[in-house]
């Protein structure tokens, strides 16, 4: 085969399938916006228990504030102090950082609070376990008593008094 001819049957393919990609283009309807969706998010109504509430207004003045606070601790009667402070519930001492440390981590495997405080004694440093703080000595019996009964241990409550 001669050069030209070649060329020629190379040519007629390219345009061919030129051809045959653009030709439908031009002969096809424009794209129908029918077959697109659009999703709308429609935000619900407020429930009307929350419509009817209102909001409070706000004190004019600084007489118009509360002057007394809203919690007062009572004064215990023989000490003088008050009666605000943290009760923990000491679940072991030891003189061992390590057995400390596995006791710890099984109690807040358990649920428990618990966090390890180092005390210098006459014999060397203790390691106590302990589990809080609960806010009164009633939770901290509740704790307790839940803390005895999981691990069977023979525990104690203690009392830290807040710092003033």
């Amino acid at each position: 085969m001669d050069q030209q001819l070649k060329q020629r049957l190379v040519g007629a393919i390219v345009i061919t399938a030129l051809a045959a990609i653009f030709l439908p283009m031009l002969f096809d309807d424009p794209v129908s916006q029918s077959s697109r969706q659009i999703n709308q998010l429609t935000i619900p109504p407020l429930p009307e228990k929350l419509q009817q509430v209102q909001a409070q207004k706000l004190p004019e003045s600084t007489k118009d504030v509360v002057q007394k606070p809203l919690y007062q601790a009572k004064k215990n009667r023989n000490t003088g102090a008050s009666e605000l402070a943290d009760w923990y519930i000491q679940a072991g001492g030891f003189s061992v950082k390590e057995n400390a440390l596995t006791l710890r981590n099984r109690l807040r495997q358990q649920g428990f609070a618990a966090s390890i405080v180092q005390q210098k004694t006459q014999r060397g440093i203790l390691f106590k376990v302990q589990v809080g703080p609960e806010l009164t000595r009633e939770q901290a019996e509740q704790v307790k008593a839940r803390l005895e009964k999981l691990n069977q241990l023979n525990s104690f409550i203690t009392q830290q008094r807040e710092r003033s």
